[in-house]
């Protein structure tokens, strides 16, 4: 399990391993009351024990009515989460298609352009895009990271300051491309 990286001592990751047992299913039955989706339910049951991963001194016992509180709440918080960006989705894609047809090119550009800035993220080199998922995707703070991944606070500042400038880099070369296709067109 990917998840008892996250954790230190032998004794908090055997009691992660017994509450991830225990408890996932149903986690996953609170994240599906939310979304209604089998898969999006699983990506909140990750996002919630990726959340307990990095919080386990907040568990008590592990047969505690405290302890399965928390579970449920980290697994509802996380299925919102989910669900706000969906909807924020959905409703961008209603507005897109109330353009028209005669805004229809932009529309497949934008998406488009969406992709390629996935292809950047994608692309950077794994000590970089690592510590860009850890910070921006699962809110872990620098101190954290450095914790997690075994280096120092200012080596986690200093590759998120790089990354950020390969995908500036990156972004510039993909929006002159945009641009030099559209003078084609």
């Amino acid at each position: 399990m990917i998840f008892l990286l996250m954790i230190d001592t032998p004794e908090d990751q055997s009691k992660f391993a017994v509450l991830y047992e225990k408890y996932k299913y149903l986690m996953w039955k609170v994240a599906m009351a939310v979304l209604h989706d089998r898969f999006s339910a699983e990506d909140a049951v990750h996002n919630a024990f990726l959340n307990l991963g990095v919080h386990m001194e907040d568990i008590g016992e592990i047969e505690s009515l405290r302890t399965k509180r928390y579970l449920i709440t980290i697994a509802k918080n996380a299925a919102i989460d989910i669900y706000r960006k969906k909807n924020v989705q959905r409703q961008r894609e209603i507005l897109m298609d109330e353009l028209g047809d005669e805004d229809m090119p932009f529309t497949y550009l934008e998406s488009d352009l969406d992709n390629a800035v996935l292809d950047v993220l994608k692309r950077l080199p794994m000590k970089y895009r690592d510590i860009f998922l850890l910070k921006y995707s699962v809110h872990l703070e620098n101190r954290e990271i450095a914790r997690l991944c075994g280096i120092q606070e200012g080596t986690v500042r200093q590759r998120i300051a790089r990354g950020k400038l390969l995908i500036e880099d990156a972004l510039q070369k993909l929006e002159e491309n945009v641009h030099e296709n559209n003078k084609c067109d």
